[in-house]
């Protein structure tokens, strides 16, 4: 805030192991931030710990569950999150479905990969579904990893698209390290 950043984007994970980043975390992160002005981003990752690009991780508690209880369990950890958020007088702007998604979403179910979308679009939509029930304001960000790669983009949100994937902003992942290395230049 000290230096200018008006928004927070704050990590949700399902059952983290040391309690970071879980619920109660998040709940006391929020009230900071809103208590200090900030806009705020819940960015769900429907794991226990970091997903990212190389790694979907169901949560340990969801692994045996087929593709409607996966869709289920997303929606009732977004609408607990949320509500407890809501409840406590939290303004949410942004929701972030997942974390950078372009290889989807909780493995092996919702892969994505070649021209199959796999059950990620279901995932997301019950997501999408949960927020616009708590917050029907906010904006559901899809964030997608490799901003550089627009071929990369182009084929996810077609596929996205073709299979009526809902959502109300890209969020996009960009790192200077790759810049550096002269990829920057390839890209202009």
């Amino acid at each position: 805030k000290e230096i200018g950043f008006d928004a927070i984007r704050l990590r949700v994970w399902v059952d983290p192991e040391e309690g970071w980043c879980g619920k109660e975390d998040v709940l006391v992160k929020a009230k900071r931030a809103q208590a200090l002005g900030m806009r705020l981003m819940i960015d769900f990752h429907y794991s226990d710990s970091w997903a990212d690009p190389s790694k979907q991780n169901p949560p340990a508690a969801w692994k045996d569950k087929d593709a409607a209880q996966m869709a289920d369990a997303v929606a009732e950890h977004t609408s607990d999150i949320l509500n407890s958020l809501k409840d406590s007088d939290i303004d949410i702007e942004w929701v972030q479905i997942g974390n950078e998604v372009n290889g989807g979403m909780l493995w092996p179910s919702g892969k994505v990969q070649g021209n199959s979308a796999g059950n990620f679009p279901t995932f997301l939509n019950s997501a999408y579904g949960a927020v616009k029930k708590v917050y029907p304001e906010a904006k559901v960000v899809l964030h997608v990893s490799n901003g550089h790669d627009a071929g990369l983009f182009d084929w996810f949100f077609n596929l996205m698209k073709i299979n009526n994937a809902r959502y109300d902003l890209i969020g996009m992942s960009l790192y200077p390290s790759w810049w550096e290395n002269g990829g920057w230049n390839d890209w202009k």
